[in-house]
């Protein structure tokens, strides 16, 4: 399923994580708040300078066997970024996947395609990879994040937390006595080698 939206809608779906607070979540809240990890639903964003070739160069990414196999297996939170003055085929269109959140996700796409695009106007939105049924929520985690959660931080009882980084996608499970300060520190550890240092522990159980 495609569906349409304006980018101002779209940006207003991904605010909630960011203004919620910094406490984290336990795993029983967590799991209330996430989607299903397999299944993904692709949101086109029109935009002025897209003409209706490049409206069906987006429609056919989902909607086309050939090829609607490849973008469905991307993982959300995913965003492609274009610029106004190349358009689509150009090279600075770009699309990122498994970030955890719709804001994370673009961010990644327009820097970029920014520094691809050349001279002109700024790179914006054109599409967005989400959860099927997706909706705002206060926390929101990677498709492979979410996975893990699942399948790793569930299990067994104890002190245990799940760290992730806005900036680049990445996460860390600890478990036992200090597990948020592993969590946090392993999180970090991952993502120095790609310049970011924004790691956070999101969940907790003590």
């Amino acid at each position: 399923m495609v569906r349409i939206i304006t980018a101002a809608a779209m940006i207003a779906m991904g605010v909630t994580q960011a203004l919620a607070g910094e406490a984290p979540f336990t795993g029983k809240e967590a799991k209330r708040m996430l989607f299903s990890p397999k299944r993904t639903e692709f949101v086109v964003v029109p935009q002025d300078f897209m003409t209706d070739v490049e409206f069906a160069i987006l429609d056919s990414l989902w909607n086309d066997p050939t090829l609607n196999m490849e973008i469905k297996a991307i993982l959300y939170y995913g965003a492609i970024a274009a610029s106004p003055k190349q358009g689509l085929a150009h090279k600075a269109t770009v699309a990122v996947a498994n970030h955890h959140s719709i804001k994370d996700a673009e961010a990644a796409a327009i820097k970029e395609c920014n520094a691809l695009r050349g001279d002109g106007p700024k790179c914006l939105m054109v599409a967005y990879v989400v959860p099927r049924k997706y909706s705002e929520q206060p926390l929101q985690l990677s498709a492979s994040a979410t996975t893990a959660f699942k399948r790793t931080y569930l299990k067994g009882r104890g002190p245990k937390a799940m760290a992730i980084s806005p900036a680049t996608g990445e996460y860390a499970i600890a478990k036992g006595e200090g597990a948020a300060e592993a969590a946090l520190a392993a999180c970090n550890k991952a993502v120095s080698e790609k310049g970011a240092t924004d790691c956070k522990v999101v969940i907790q159980d003590k």
